[in-house]
């Protein structure tokens, strides 16, 4: 189930959470763990501190919503969670795993005893998971408040994270479906692109700016360029990616000339994650700033929503 972008507000039919800022998934609890991102890809073996969660859970099998966190200084560092995802061997995943553990923050649950629960209200199924789940140190419930929605989006603000979700007490959970019955509440606005392109910097800058597309109705968009927010070795890394995507032609209809300097197409195979304050009139974004690419979202999930 997926959530709409809203403002604050406060209302006494909705609880509000923290909006966690990690890897969302499903895990799968019966005699052992399964961990299922959004893509249905298997991310257990990139978290072996995660693979003994059914043993903290009653009445299984059990299906859990929730989001793979890790924590530094007691937030969600995402850059930390990406290390992990980078893991390319056995030995390196066990050592990321000492020194950056993951935390499954549960927010919700599909099954429990193998019966599903979605049709029931939220409501009810906050008190399920508070039944099913005995809390430790790799597995937390999500907590929440109900009905003052401000006074917790000031905190959160305050407390330097991501954002608040805001969900309706009596709302069914709709697996893959967008529903404006859970609102998503960020302090600064944020989409996951595709890249369709590059732009050569200048001077010891190898990477001017990428090319940003939103997927729509079956073609690809221009949503305009982002040239800030690498590190050198961000940089590299992307440049690396894409020389190997490369091709001689556009897949989407370039802007009017002269906004484009000289770029250099490529596939559109990899999704980053961007800030930005507003969407221009022409469907361009403002003050935009790459954060990070996510490669646990598919190209075709690209949509500013």
């Amino acid at each position: 189930m997926l959530a709409v972008p809203a403002q604050p507000f406060e209302h006494s039919d909705y609880l509000f959470e923290i909006k966690w800022d990690g890897y969302r998934g499903l895990a799968c609890l019966d005699r052992q763990t399964t961990l299922l991102s959004r893509n249905r890809l298997d991310l257990t073996a990139q978290f072996p501190e995660l693979q003994a969660l059914h043993l903290q859970v009653r009445d299984k099998p059990v299906i859990l919503d929730g989001e793979i966190v890790v924590f530094q200084d007691g937030k969600p560092s995402f850059s930390h969670l990406q290390a992990r995802g980078k893991a390319t061997n056995p030995l390196q995943t066990g050592r990321l795993a000492r020194q950056l553990p993951a935390t499954l923050v549960v927010f919700d649950i599909l099954y429990r005893a193998g019966t599903s629960v979605m049709r029931l209200p939220l409501r009810e199924r906050k008190q399920i998971l508070e039944q099913v789940i005995q809390p430790g140190p790799h597995m937390i419930v999500s907590q929440y408040i109900i009905g003052a929605g401000l006074a917790f989006y000031e905190a959160v603000t305050k407390a330097g994270l991501e954002g608040v979700m805001a969900k309706r007490l009596d709302s069914p959970y709709r697996p893959g479906k967008r529903s404006s019955a859970w609102k998503k509440i960020r302090f600064m606005r944020s989409a996951d692109l595709v890249i369709g392109g590059w732009e050569k910097g200048n001077g010891a800058r190898r990477l001017g700016a990428l090319i940003l597309l939103e997927y729509q109705k079956g073609s690809w968009v221009y949503r305009g360029k982002v040239g800030t927010g690498f590190t050198a070795e961000e940089e590299k890394k992307l440049l690396e990616l894409l020389d190997a995507l490369t091709v001689p032609q556009p897949v989407f209809k370039p802007p009017p000339l002269g906004q484009l300097q000289k770029p250099v197409w490529v596939r559109p195979a990899l999704v980053c994650e961007v800030t930005y304050s507003e969407i221009s009139p022409e469907g361009r974004l403002r003050h935009p700033c790459y954060k990070t690419l996510r490669a646990d979202k598919l190209p075709q999930e690209c949509r500013i929503v």
